[in-house]
């Protein structure tokens, strides 16, 4: 006799997202490939920007190497930004660890949030860039972490990831645009 199978023997269906690493994989590459692009696209403007700012730069560096420092620059701060908003528990613990035990702890607490929120509503175009970057941080490390992978392999092959589709980014920009 065939036994029914009662609502406790039904096997727990995962969505498709979840069977799908290469989705986030995408999500990912994607993301950092126009953040590359976005950010060769701008960067001329800021050459000229520090150019007229300062003389001695000018004289000093050229500005083929001050395009590859800004690049460089922009790309280990956003991928640094990024890697520390995305393990939000080692983040929190770091700000808020006991902030109510002392009045200067909790002055800083205050401050750093006063801070953070003038810059979401001064800025909102590269806040919403940094949010979306640190969600797929966060997708691509929880697929990673399902994975088996040990939080410094997770560390490394994101940064090694982000470094590469930047860098196709940029790349895709100069060939493109015609420079």
């Amino acid at each position: 006799m065939a036994r029914k199978k009662s609502w406790n023997d039904v096997e727990k269906q995962s969505s498709w997202v979840d069977k799908n690493f290469l989705i986030s994989l995408s999500i990912f590459f994607c993301t950092y490939s126009i953040l590359g692009w976005s950010i060769a696209n701008i960067v001329d403007d800021w050459v000229d920007i520090i150019n007229e700012q300062s003389i001695a730069i000018h004289l000093l560096i050229q500005q083929n190497i001050l395009l590859l420092i800004i690049k460089l620059f922009i790309l280990i701060t956003t991928i640094v930004a990024s890697l520390i908003l995305s393990s939000p528990l080692a983040l929190i613990s770091f700000i808020f660890e006991e902030s109510i035990n002392s009045d200067l702890k909790a002055f800083l607490a205050i401050l750093f949030w006063s801070v953070l929120l003038v810059f979401i509503f001064c800025s909102f175009d590269y806040f919403a860039d940094l949010l979306v970057i640190t969600s797929t941080n966060i997708l691509l490390r929880i697929d990673l972490e399902k994975s088996n992978y040990k939080g410094w392999q997770i560390f490394f092959l994101t940064l090694i990831l982000a470094l590469g589709a930047f860098s196709i980014g940029v790349f895709l920009f100069n060939i493109f645009s015609g420079d």
